[in-house]
């Protein structure tokens, strides 16, 4: 073999390899039990887990939960993206307030609401999931979408 095949052939062999890395590099988060993908660009910026009593109501958004999980990531532009997983021990969630246009993003049913903040554009997608209300707020339906595993 040539020098020139060996080298167009180590070539491809790289790409492939970066390839796989940057796919397998996409980072995920569990939340009381629900995955979700974060999109490339954000990171990290606050994790809050509130184990609450059953007397202790805490509030996501409105609706009443006996604990909830939150996550908030930002990107270098200083869009927002929060997830927001709320349990009933007590009982199922059979209902949230909807408030919003009635929508069906990547396989989830829910409620898609679109609200200003700052002079940005910002939407909250809410649905259930295995009898847990999942609340996803960012700046377009695109990265809610690529947001649901």
């Amino acid at each position: 073999m040539d020098m020139k095949k060996i080298l167009v052939l180590l070539l491809f062999l790289v790409v492939v390899v970066s390839t796989v890395a940057a796919i397998s590099a996409t980072e995920e988060l569990t939340l009381n039990g629900i995955k979700f993908k974060i999109p490339d660009g954000y990171a990290a910026i606050e994790k809050e887990n509130d184990a609450s009593t059953l007397n202790d109501v805490e509030d996501i958004d409105g609706t009443a939960v006996d604990s909830k999980a939150t996550s908030e990531y930002k990107n270098a532009a200083g869009d927002k993206l929060e997830f927001k997983v709320g349990v009933r021990n007590n009982q199922k969630i059979d209902s949230i307030n909807p408030g919003g246009e009635k929508k069906n993003i990547a396989g989830k049913d829910g409620f898609l609401i679109k609200e200003m903040d700052d002079g940005k554009n910002k939407f909250k997608f809410e649905y259930l999931q295995d009898g847990k209300i999942v609340k996803i707020t960012a700046v377009n339906e695109d990265i809610i979408s690529n947001a649901i595993v």
